[in-house]
């Protein structure tokens, strides 16, 4: 399998017809955000790192949930999807550390959760599954295809999520 299907920290892919299974490897606090438009078939996935950029003039807009929200629209909808069709998963945002009197400031798993489900919520995208929280990491597997969405949790087996082609 090749290398190119897989969204590295801050990074976006697209499915395209000889790369329909995306991925998305090592998923603590950063948040997978796939996006699909089960009419074109056309997957999205976006390695996010923090809830906000510090400027609007990011060069990694993938890397943070209120950038990579409209740039992954605004992208897929250059490949033909509709943006009133688009159907989201999110999966991740863990918080695999905790540090005694911290407070929740630095949960960055839970601000990246708040503010990926924000941004899709002010795009009136609808987010059909989840798999977030908790204190496992995770990876994230999409098949543009078949619309499956699939994810494995250290030291647990694959299991399916949920199909946005059906929904």
């Amino acid at each position: 399998m090749s290398e190119d299907n897989i969204a590295r920290m801050g990074q976006v892919i697209f499915s395209s017809q000889g790369q329909t299974e995306l991925r998305v490897l090592g998923l603590g606090s950063c948040i997978g955000l796939c996006l699909f438009d089960p009419v074109v078939k056309l997957a999205a996935v976006a390695h996010i790192v923090l809830p906000e950029a510090k400027s609007s003039g990011t060069s990694d807009p993938g890397k943070y949930a209120d950038t990579a929200v409209p740039y992954l629209i605004g992208e897929m909808a250059k490949k033909g999807a509709v943006k009133h069709r688009l159907r989201a998963a999110i999966v991740g945002g863990a918080q695999l550390f905790v540090f005694a009197g911290a407070g929740n400031s630095l949960n960055v798993g839970e601000r990246n959760i708040a503010a990926v489900k924000r941004h899709l919520s002010d795009s009136k995208i609808r987010v059909l599954a989840e798999d977030v929280g908790g204190k496992a990491g995770r990876t994230l597997l999409v098949d543009a295809k078949t619309g499956d969405v699939r994810i494995r949790k250290l030291g647990s087996p694959e299991r399916h999520l949920t199909n946005l082609l059906s929904k």
